[in-house]
């Protein structure tokens, strides 16, 4: 048993006990507002020993006489102690606190009590769900930290999109007063958490503007008329009434533009993952095209590489080989977060470039390799240049 003595609590040092109750009971006092009111918190005061009383009786009276004038929350529990020295004396031993409104009082935390209780349920009146109360109190840690001004703001929008599930509107089209796009996006966490513990699924019933990828015809008679370099969504560019006889898909959008024109050919910024959705365009699953993938020399282009190739296995890599690598490697710079995901259908000499990249732990930008020497390889593909 620990040794208390000479540890006597004064009334401003419970409130430190009572703050530890109410970081590790608030959400349990917001999932149930009825079991938080039978809740209690005993705090032993570590009354003087004998000893310590024989040593420094005016301290042990005047700690005596502070519980004597408490006036606090709480009810403070008295216990007599025969001492042969000084006889039978009466000491406070404990101070018990009882409903979530004492202790919360007693750690100072009232008024932030009354306020989260307030809120918490305004969010609890959003949905009628059993589980929904434990739902808003998993989130307390960001409701809490709103301003006022964003609270009404978050009850505005919850409320909304509870009441209009299948809007279909886009973000910018939400009739909610001081709610805008920026908002949204900076809150869609909690939005989410509060929609989803509602209604069981984080669709909100509104549409978002899908990306756009760019696609660079290299030969103008693909699709005369059309600009060289434009941008669509995947549904578009799969609908394209195309049928070139090579398809270049990149990684980064920069090199679709500084592609030369090559014959019968098409180049696809990939965006990263991208390239999964790419690999079911009719025209170039069910076709006859040569397809070529350039991604990056890091760790996440192998990866790019491996999953697109899984949906296209004749696909084959450009200039992501280790004498590529080995060449320009003073370009490259550190890979800050390495793919976990183990490819499993390199070829030899893209497994060799990934274990040099892994090795090295850098990354070359497909950006980064001299033009002159992309054109060589490119012409060595058999994508020369028109």
């Amino acid at each position: 048993m620990a040794n208390t003595e000479g540890r006597q609590l004064s009334p401003a040092q419970t409130a430190d006990r009572a703050g530890t109750a109410v970081r590790s009971r608030l959400r349990q006092w917001l999932t149930d507002p009825i079991a938080a009111q039978t809740d209690s918190v005993s705090i032993g005061l570590h009354p003087p020993t004998e000893r310590l009383v024989a040593v420094d009786p005016d301290a042990a009276r005047a700690w005596v006489r502070l519980w004597q004038n408490y006036t606090g929350p709480g009810v403070v529990g008295w216990e007599p102690r025969r001492w042969p020295s000084f006889g039978t004396q009466d000491v406070p031993v404990r101070l018990r606190l009882t409903g979530v409104e004492e202790i919360c009082r007693s750690a100072g935390a009232g008024a932030r009590w009354q306020r989260l209780r307030t809120r918490r349920d305004a969010l609890a009146a959003l949905a009628a769900a059993d589980h929904f109360p434990a739902v808003v109190a998993k989130n307390v840690k960001r409701w809490e930290s709103l301003s006022d001004i964003d609270f009404t703001r978050l009850l505005a929008t919850a409320s909304w999109l509870l009441t209009h599930p299948d809007s279909g509107l886009l973000i910018r089209q939400l009739p909610i007063e001081g709610v805008d796009t920026k908002w949204l996006a900076a809150h869609r966490g909690l939005v989410d958490s509060l929609v989803l513990g509602a209604t069981g699924s984080t669709d909100l019933g509104i549409r978002t503007l899908p990306p756009l990828y760019e696609i660079a015809l290299l030969d103008d008679a693909i699709l005369p008329g059309m600009p060289r370099v434009f941008a669509a969504t995947i549904d578009s560019l799969a609908a394209l009434p195309v049928a070139p006889s090579r398809v270049v898909i990149l990684e980064n959008r920069e090199g679709v533009h500084a592609l030369p024109p090559i014959a019968d050919t098409i180049a696809l910024h990939g965006g990263g993952n991208a390239v999964t959705s790419m690999a079911h365009f009719g025209w170039l699953a069910d076709a006859d095209a040569d397809v070529v993938y350039w991604g990056d020399l890091d760790t996440h282009g192998f990866v790019i590489l491996d999953r697109l190739r899984r949906r296209l296995p004749h696909v084959r890599s450009l200039l992501m080989d280790p004498a590529t690598f080995q060449r320009w490697t003073h370009l490259a710079i550190p890979e800050p977060a390495p793919a976990t995901e183990a490819p499993t259908i390199l070829t030899a000499t893209e497994q060799q470039a990934l274990a040099d990249v892994r090795a090295a732990s850098l990354r070359l930008e497909q950006e980064r390799i001299p033009w002159a020497y992309v054109l060589e390889r490119l012409a060595a593909a058999g994508l020369a240049p028109t």
